[in-house]
């Protein structure tokens, strides 16, 4: 067993092959290309992915990798594109038109101001303060940023600021007229008379996000956004409605008579999106829980019935019930809740 086993150990192993440099770059290239054979084949779904990401997902994304980066940033597939974002934080409402208008007449600053279609109001609590209006209206003389499409305005103020009108937001209108997106997310206290002005001033309006649930209450008629003739989408959940008398209240929810009075029949003429879950309104008459429901079940149902045709997409606190019945009276509308 033992002079087998030399003979073994004494047997020459057959010498290593010598790989050239040519066969290493060769098996490197593919490598390479194998690898990005399987990246392309996952692109398409990486793309599908990235489609349904809102902004700030997209901006995370791009950390990831640098492979999720350049599909984001150059892949001409992706129509999920990064939007530049213009935030704007200040100390007054005075020094904010003084340093807008300041900015707007430098010709070098302007251009570069072109790149941003978005813009971010930050800290809006601190933007309320009072100055005298013909000084707004002198500072934002002929100062028009028509680049801007989006705008949302942030503040975490509570309802104590309702004492003060909101001067900034109500002007900044003046200066948006191509503005389509009007964000006020979780805001504190908002005027109705902002969406108003917004409404008036900004004729190519087409989507409306409010996600208040208590600074704010819109008409049951959307009477603010009565000039908003291109508004296709709104989303307003967790927000009050507030009507004038009882009468005029009911009618919104009468499914026999009135049926030109309905949710947002002054607002709803193109109509595509709209999402008001968690609907709720105050009146001092309104004590009886069971009454509110059914007031809320039949305002939506006359909304439904009565919406527009390019309405396609309803999310509400219609029951499963109602639900299906509209179902079959209203095909093309994809009811969610």
């Amino acid at each position: 067993m033992s002079g087998r086993n030399n003979i073994n150990n004494n047997r020459k192993r057959p010498p290593q092959p010598i790989i050239g440099d040519d066969v290493i770059a060769g098996r490197t290239r593919r490598q390479k290309r194998a690898n990005a054979a399987k990246w392309d084949l996952q692109t398409p779904i990486i793309i599908e992915i990235v489609n349904w990401l809102d902004q700030e997902s997209l901006m995370n994304l791009t950390l990831v990798s640098k492979q999720l980066h350049d599909i984001i940033a150059n892949e001409p597939g992706n129509k999920n594109k990064i939007i530049p974002v213009f935030e704007v934080s200040g100390s007054s409402t005075q020094r904010f038109f003084q340093i807008l208008r300041n900015n707007f007449f430098n010709e070098e600053i302007k251009n570069k101001l072109q790149y941003y279609p978005r813009m971010r109001l930050n800290d809006a609590k601190d933007l309320y303060y009072d100055i005298p209006v013909h000084e707004i209206k002198q500072m934002t003389r002929d100062v028009r940023m028509d680049w801007i499409t989006s705008l949302a305005i942030i503040s975490p103020e509570s309802s104590r600021t309702a004492t003060r009108f909101p001067l900034l937001p109500y002007y900044l209108s003046d200066v948006l007229p191509k503005l389509r997106e009007l964000d006020l997310p979780k805001t504190g206290y908002i005027h109705p008379s902002i969406l108003r002005q917004f409404s008036n001033n900004c004729p190519l309006l087409e989507k409306v996000t409010v996600d208040n649930r208590e600074g704010i209450r819109i008409s049951l008629s959307g009477n603010e956004m009565s000039f908003c003739n291109n508004l296709k989408e709104i989303h307003m959940d967790h927000i009050s409605f507030q009507y004038n008398d009882i009468r005029h209240k009911n009618k919104f929810a009468d499914l026999k008579n009135h049926q030109e009075i309905f949710l947002f029949h002054k607002c709803c003429k193109a109509f595509e999106r709209v999402s008001i879950r968690n609907m709720n309104y105050r009146y001092r008459f309104d004590v009886d829980e069971d009454q509110k429901f059914i007031f809320t079940q039949n305002a939506l149902i006359k909304f439904v019935r009565n919406a527009h045709p390019s309405l396609h997409w309803f999310r509400s606190d219609l029951t499963l019930d109602n639900m299906t019945m509209l179902r079959i009276e209203r095909p093309g509308i994809e009811l969610l809740n």
